[in-house]
């Protein structure tokens, strides 16, 4: 059994694909209360615990007595999402109607959920799921909507559920709900309601089918079904609630509800409110002669309560209608309470277009529950209640919420807590007056206060408060024009702090600090996720100093560079061997006034140590036909290690040569497989008659060219302990298979078979 804090789990009464139900008894205020858990594997998906919380809030946004009430949301430190909500003993509707239910009932019942959708849809949501399993009655017999798992808002910008998306019970949805269309408004509950009346009455619903699909399919196809003869009086309710088209159907609740009227009119002049007190009624006045009647019990204060609510709604209606001015905003007023000024005649009310409350300065709707009865009001009723509501403080909703707005911005109530805070309060204001700027600039303020929070955040310590702000300001960017260029300041803001953060990370990677550039690097995409470059950063990043990871190395005047691979721990040699083009540059900042006056002795292929040798055969010619590219030759032992330091003063690096040791795996005499291709009796068929292009033989072991051919290399190491001679590894071009891979030669000659390549030590 599961464990929420501050409840105490008596039994599972509901089990659905997102969600379980328990009741429960909540412990500090000592009720049972029914407790909503998500699913543990469902809370793992971002969006699942979304619509989990977006339900919540829905139903905590609505206060109204024929919605289920919300008491507690939270999660555990397990991780188990829930809220709590009332506890609906009565059962549902579809245990009514398998019962049997009088007309006068299916009145009761339709009214209070047709007022529940009202409501919701006044506050810009839409249920998508109205069947009679989500219709359940309380411990007083009143009708409660429930399950708002798959609503919406109808002013949000981003949806959980995109379009091509079917949404709801197939047996109810609507044709545009069947279709998985991209825009569905509160139309679409009205024929749920539609669906439910036809059930109620003849006992199945409208269409069947042997699958899901094949009831969508006819809700978009098929024509009503026509209703047997003794309860062929609902079929134009029907008909016109369950419009393929939702221009054609009832626009709003309030329009529905007139509808029911007119199936049944003595049934529904009995029905009262079960949710409410009535609107209060002036009587007519008695005779001059008759004394009225004292009460003698005090007002309940309920009801006291519901009174002064109708009068603040009867109020702001005579208010905005007699003194509105300009182009007035739709009637948010059931069409019965709607009046004229004093002596003259009420026109025939009509149904407005929005369900929508009056709201106070804090977002709270004034009492909606009360359900239009019997005729309007008359001019008397008005004036009367006019006259006793004087003393209240009659205010613009729109208005109300635009000053709340400002105010929670200024406290930092920016996107928290729920439906009391500036986000929500102008959204509200929007869905009342859709086009008013005042709202749309109201949400761009939540968006800049956002920027504001992170904009000054530059240390890496405040990365993730500085993202959550980023992210924040996005969002709430995203929901209104007016904050379009947000956005893209949004998006900047990530780019410069992303770029901070990839100059680090490359910073960090030059020395060697693999640890320090990961981190960089990732940081970079937490910043501007995707971003290409720190990708592409943390991919080289994760490779460094570790074995095969290829540096290049520049010097201070970026005169030459070396491109090395590293072959162990704490040491890179050259990827290739140093070219006369890198040599010739050493040559003319040092190494001529070095050695040009005293150049050794150049030696033609592998000529023995006495045989062979010439002065005039030198590194810039050395016999055989070369370029730049080519690796240099016929430089001795000392002309090689003059150029490591020479490479180490200009790079501010630990070069020198390798030891024959570290190179000696890897550099090889020619293959058997090279023997096979043969040129002139040596070398390796590669179009050339002497050395190759440095990178012209395949890789070998972590990724070194060249090891195998081209020319055969200097090492650090004296030959048995005499420095005089000098060990080489690898074969070169005019190396046979047969040959060895390790000569030794004397250091103070060239040979025109041999060159060098570098190596460096790494901290």
């Amino acid at each position: 059994m599961i464990e929420i804090p501050g409840y105490t789990i008596l039994g599972k009464v509901g089990q659905g694909g997102m969600a379980s139900v328990f009741r429960a008894r909540q412990v500090l205020l000592d009720r049972d209360v029914a407790l909503k858990v998500m699913s543990s594997q469902l809370a793992q998906d971002e969006a699942y615990a979304q619509r989990f919380l977006q339900e919540a809030r829905m139903l905590a946004a609505l206060n109204h007595p024929n919605v289920v009430q919300v008491y507690d949301v939270g999660v555990t430190p397990g991780g188990l999402h829930y809220f709590s909500m009332a506890l609906l003993p009565g059962g549902d509707f579809a245990d009514r109607m398998r019962q049997g239910l009088s007309e006068t009932e299916l009145l009761r019942v339709l009214v209070a959920v047709a007022t529940a959708l009202g409501f919701a849809h006044s506050r810009g949501y839409v249920h998508r799921d109205v069947t009679p399993g989500n219709i359940l009655f309380d411990g007083h017999d009143t009708p409660v909507l429930t399950d708002f798992g798959i609503a919406r808002a109808l002013s949000a910008v981003s949806r959980l559920t995109g379009s091509g998306m079917s949404i709801g019970t197939s047996h109810y949805m609507s044709p545009e709900q069947a279709r998985g269309g991209a825009e569905i408004d509160h139309r679409a509950d009205i024929y749920g309601l539609g669906v439910l009346c036809y059930e109620a009455v003849a006992g199945e619903t409208p269409f069947q089918g042997e699958d899901g699909f094949a009831v969508a399919f006819a809700h978009v196809n098929d024509p009503v079904p026509r209703l047997p003869e003794e309860v062929a009086r609902w079929q134009p309710l029907i008909d016109k609630a369950m419009s393929k088209a939702p221009a054609d159907r009832y626009q709003n609740c309030l329009e529905f509800i007139e509808g029911l009227k007119l199936v049944a009119p003595g049934e529904f002049s009995t029905l009262r409110p079960t949710a409410a007190p009535p609107p209060p009624r002036r009587t007519p006045a008695p005779p001059t002669n008759t004394k009225r009647k004292q009460v003698k019990k005090p007002m309940p204060i309920g009801l006291l309560i519901g009174i002064l609510a109708t009068i603040l709604v009867l109020v702001v209606a005579g208010l905005w209608l007699l003194f509105g001015g300009g182009k007035p905003r739709t009637s948010a007023l059931p069409a019965t309470m709607v009046t004229t000024p004093a002596g003259t005649q009420a026109p025939k009310p009509k149904p407005p277009v929005v369900d929508a409350p009056i709201v106070d300065d804090l977002g709270d709707s004034a009492d909606a529950s009360l359900v239009p009865v019997g005729e309007p009001l008359t001019d008397a009723d008005a004036a009367a209640a006019l006259a006793a509501a004087m003393a209240l403080t009659v205010r613009d909703p729109v208005q109300a919420l635009l000053e709340a707005g400002r105010a929670n911005i200024a406290a930092g109530r920016l996107t928290t807590p729920p439906i009391t805070n500036a986000l929500d309060r102008y959204k509200l204001a929007l869905v009342i007056e859709p086009e008013n700027a005042e709202a749309g600039k109201g949400i761009a303020s939540v968006a800049q206060a956002y920027l504001d929070l992170a904009l000054p955040q530059t240390a890496a310590s405040d990365l993730p408060a500085w993202v959550a702000n980023i992210a924040s300001a996005e969002q709430v960017a995203a929901q209104h024009p007016s904050a379009a260029s947000l956005l893209a300041a949004a998006g900047s803001a990530r780019q410069a702090r992303a770029q901070v953060l990839i100059a680090e990370g490359e910073a960090a990677i030059k020395t060697f600090q693999r640890e320090f550039a990961v981190s960089a690097f990732e940081n970079a995409l937490l910043a501007a996720p995707g971003l290409q470059a720190a990708q592409t950063g943390l991919a080289t990043a994760k490779k460094v100093g570790m074995v095969g990871y290829s540096f290049s190395d520049s010097s201070k005047t970026g005169a030459i560079a070396a491109t090395l691979v590293v072959i162990s721990k704490g040491l890179a040699v050259g990827k290739r061997e140093v070219t006369r083009g890198e040599f010739s540059v050493y040559w003319s900042a040092a190494g001529s006034a070095k050695f040009g006056a005293n150049l050794p002795s150049c030696r033609d292929r592998n000529s023995g140590a006495f045989f062979g040798g010439k002065k005039s055969r030198t590194w810039q010619a050395p016999d055989i036909a070369q370029d730049a590219s080519h690796p240099v030759v016929c430089v001795s032992y000392a002309m090689a290690e003059g150029y490591v330091a020479w490479l180490a003063a200009q790079t501010g690096k630990s070069y020198r040569l390798p030891k024959l040791v570290e190179i000696s795996a890897y550099a090889s005499p020619l293959t058997a497989d090279c023997k096979t291709n043969l040129r002139n009796e040596r070398g390796c068929q590669d179009g050339h008659e002497g050395t190759a292009p440095v990178g012209s033989f395949a890789a070998s072991g972590p990724g070194l060219l060249d090891t195998v051919g081209n020319a055969a290399e200097w090492t650090a190491d004296c030959n048995k302990g005499n420095c005089g001679e000098r060990l080489t590894a690898g074969g070169s071009w005019y190396s046979d298979a047969g040959d060895p891979s390790t000569l030794a030669r004397p250091a103070d000659s060239g040979f025109n078979t041999v060159g060098f390549r570098v190596a460096r030590e790494i901290d």
